[in-house]
């Protein structure tokens, strides 16, 4: 095996001597090109796949897990600045579990974390600092996994509580938010975190909690409508969806009516957004209902009258004395109230926001558009969307031409458009097939000039010298032309050389031919004389 490897390797080397200087170049570039892939690939086929092993870290946090992982000497790299660090695939999973029993990553902010560490000995003002760090921690927390925030800051100011504290010190907030690359807080975003904030410590109220981004936008400042702003941006989000709602069905069904670019329909509505509660108490009677309860008052007078004399002493002498008299009378007085059972009926009626108070839609026709009905029309929409006038609903309808210039003009561009795609993908495909044909023909070249140089070199190899062929001729025995055979070559026919010419010619068109295995024929004979040399020497 390791003679035939030999042997492999010098006809190689043989056969690359021969090469012409050009051919030599590209042989040993295609070499170094082949070795120096091979290399890559092989380093690159090496590398282990890296994966996130934690993000959105801080620069503390970060810096504590890079030196636990270059303690276990295990490889990571770093993204986003730092703060993302990624560990090879096939370990991240147990790396995780390491970093949780080494405590790692440790939050900034604590959160209720910090009361763990407190002693016995704690002073009651550092339990009161260590409760409100970690009450800010949990909100950061909190507030860190809504959507598009990566980080956020939270700072309480919570007064001191006093016995004689007359409660004009409201505790306060402040927010700060840093978002993601490319994300936006929205208004509603914002009153989340404010009313989030508000509710999570004792008489904070909405109207003393500040929010601010890390650029230095204040988003919600003290005394600010932060619900009234919310809210306007709702209630214009409703309206512009049930405009939309209306609208689609209303042009859904004039499509299929009178064809898809003939109706414009445009809906315009008003909607109630207060929240109103209605009580009505009504009271019934039943006649020949038993009364529930029933008072009867009488009141009786009996007596008698007695005579009347002078009043009084000094009258004056002219007026004469009343005569008196007597007699008797009688007093009845009687009262009953009666009380009926009556029936109570309370009736509580509550309005739901975004009913519609007012609604006015515009549809506009084209004149030519077939079997055009405007009255018929008219009908189904004021029945599609509950067309009310007594609330003061409207409803327009025109026909006029429709301008289709500007459809015309989108419909050639597109056509031009779809045109030059498909001849820059027909070029694109030439190109490909060029780029192939010409990576074919480059192979198919060099091959070819590989098959003619090795076709040159056979015929222009030197012939042997006639004194060489003597010298062969000679050497044969029993005038044969080729040594006896071997068991891996088939005995060759014998030849009578006679006067030399015809032998020499033989040999002269077998070295032509076959010049490898005359050599090889050659070679086998001066290798066996050299030993019986040796032995007549002896």
């Amino acid at each position: 095996m390791k003679t035939q490897a030999l042997g492999w390797i010098q006809k190689i080397w043989g056969d690359f001597k021969s090469f012409q200087p050009g051919q030599k170049v590209v042989t040993i570039a295609a070499l170094v090109g082949l070795v120096v892939g091979g290399i890559l690939f092989a380093s690159w086929k090496s590398q282990p796949n890296y994966s996130p092993l934690y993000s959105n870290l801080s620069s503390t946090d970060a810096a504590a897990v890079v030196q636990q992982l270059s303690d276990d000497k295990i490889p990571y790299q770093l993204a986003a600045g730092g703060a993302q660090i990624l560990v090879p695939q096939s370990v991240v999973y147990d790396t995780r579990l390491k970093m949780s029993a080494a405590g790692l990553p440790g939050s900034s902010s604590g959160g209720y974390a910090l009361l763990d560490k407190e002693g016995i000995t704690t002073s009651d003002f550092k339990q009161q600092v260590d409760f409100q760090r970690a009450v800010e921690g949990e909100l950061a927390k909190t507030i860190e996994a809504m959507d598009g925030v990566a980080q956020a800051s939270v700072h309480l100011a919570i007064p001191k509580q006093d016995v004689f504290n007359d409660g004009s010190k409201q505790p306060t907030a402040a927010v700060m938010l840093t978002m993601k690359p490319g994300a936006a807080i929205n208004a509603s975003q914002v009153q989340s975190v404010v009313y989030l904030v508000s509710s999570s410590v004792p008489q904070l109220t909405p109207e003393n909690v500040t929010v601010a981004d890390s650029a230095g936008k204040v988003l919600a400042a003290p005394g600010d409508n932060i619900a009234g702003v919310a809210g306007s941006d709702a209630r214009s989000q409703m309206t512009q969806d049930y405009n939309d709602r209306v609208a689609s069905s209303l042009q859904t069904m004039l499509n299929t009516a009178l064809g898809p670019g003939h109706a414009v329909v445009t809906v315009n509505s008003e909607l109630d957004f207060d929240h109103t509660s209605t009580t009505t108490q009504d009271y019934t009677y039943k006649p020949n209902t038993p009364p529930v309860w029933t008072d009867q008052q009488t009141e009786k007078y009996t007596g008698s009258q007695g005579a009347g004399g002078t009043m009084g002493t000094g009258q004056p002498a002219e007026v004469a004395g009343t005569a008196g008299g007597s007699g008797s009378g009688n007093y009845d007085k009687s009262s009953q109230t009666v009380t009926n059972a009556l029936g109570t009926v309370t009736q509580t009626v509550q309005n739901t926001p975004g009913a519609v108070k007012k609604l006015a839609v515009a549809v506009l026709l084209d004149k030519a558009a077939p079997n055009l009905n405007t009255a018929a029309i008219q009908s189904l929409v004021t029945s599609a969307v509950g067309l009310n006038t007594s609330r003061g609903d409207t409803l327009a309808i025109e026909a006029m031409a429709f301008d289709t210039s500007g459809e015309k003009a989108a419909a050639a561009q597109q056509a031009a458009a779809d045109k030059a795609s498909a001849a820059q993908a027909s070029a694109a495909q030439l190109n490909s097939w060029i780029k192939q044909g010409t990576i074919a023909g480059l192979i198919l070249l060099v091959f070819v000039g590989t098959i003619i140089a090795s076709k040159r070199r056979k015929k222009n190899r030197p012939e042997a010298p006639v004194d060489d062929v003597a010298l062969i001729t000679h050497a044969l025995p029993d005038g044969a032309l080729l040594p006896p055979p071997t068991p891996r070559r088939p005995e060759p026919e014998p030849m009578v050389v006679g006067d030399g010419g015809a032998g020499r010619r033989a040999l002269v068109a077998l070295a032509r031919e076959q010049p490898d295995d005359v050599a090889r024929v050659l070679s086998g004979w001066l290798g066996s004389a050299e030993p019986a040399r040796e032995g007549a020497k002896r």
